[in-house]
């Protein structure tokens, strides 16, 4: 760990170049303007943050990953997106807020799942040498963890379904393309063992959950997580937020006969 000011900058992400009649972008050793028209966007990003170009078949994967991330109804992120429409705030402003609502409870667990199978992979050596019944040992000390310390894993459950439609779909792209791995054989084996503590009772994988197997497996730090769920879901924002502003909507907001006073009542005269 180092000290720098504000004079001190240096990065291996990008290089801007203007000098001798040569303009250009260098981003992660290639120049951008060879990029646009032959990198897609998730190919970029896979580049932006893991320094290569992933193979076609990472690609495809983490294209399917954003795909799967873009939406899911008017949840309270993209009613703040409309909300501030609204109000007649700008776009970045409602996206921005928007994508801020996402947590440590919800939109969040992605990370929290993906740092825990990491840390718990790790001692074991290279994820691809690791045996199914050394995972099975690992999602069981998982899930007997939680139901001693009263909590939840991660990454399972969803109010909205009684089981994520995403998340099966998305397994099945991971092993089609070749990337289904150590993570995501993990978070399955995460699933059967939560649904045999509850006595056959399905506690499905959800987006969060899929997402942080896949980034795993993709190669992403566990820190990374996020970001795929971040990014895809502004595309999200800005879409509530155009349709609000469509609608002509003023003022979002709640009746007063929905809203439940518990607090002191002024002393009567």
């Amino acid at each position: 760990m180092s000290t720098r000011d504000m004079t001190q900058w240096e990065t291996a992400i990008c290089k801007v170049v203007s000098r001798d009649g040569e303009e250009e972008i260098v981003v992660r050793g290639h120049r951008l303007s060879e990029l646009v028209g032959r990198a897609s966007f998730a190919e970029t990003m896979f580049l932006m943050l893991q320094g290569r170009l992933p193979t076609r078949d990472q690609a495809r994967v983490l294209d399917a990953l954003l795909v799967a991330s873009i939406e899911h109804g008017i949840a309270p992120p993209s009613m703040i997106s409309r909300c501030f429409a609204s109000y007649g705030t700008s776009i970045q402003a409602a996206v921005g807020s928007g994508i801020a609502a996402f947590g440590d409870r919800m939109g969040g667990l992605g990370e929290q799942l993906a740092q825990l199978m990491a840390g718990r992979l790790a001692p074991l050596g290279d994820p691809a040498t690791i045996g199914e019944e050394q995972l099975r040992v690992v999602a069981r000390a998982i899930v007997d963890g939680a139901r001693r310390d009263g909590s939840r894993v991660p990454g399972y459950g969803i109010p909205l379904h009684g089981a994520d439609p995403r998340a099966p779909r998305l397994l099945a792209v991971a092993r089609e393309h070749a990337i289904h791995g150590a993570y995501c054989r993990l978070a399955e084996l995460i699933e059967a063992e939560l649904t045999a503590a509850r006595g056959g009772k399905a506690v499905p994988m959800n987006l969060d959950g899929v997402g942080a197997a896949i980034a795993l497996d993709l190669g992403f730090d566990w820190r990374a997580t996020r970001l795929f769920l971040l990014t895809a879901r502004s595309v999200s924002m800005g879409a509530h937020f155009l349709e609000e502003q469509a609608q002509d909507t003023t003022w979002r907001h709640l009746r007063a006969d929905q809203i439940t006073y518990v607090g002191a009542e002024p002393d009567r005269r």
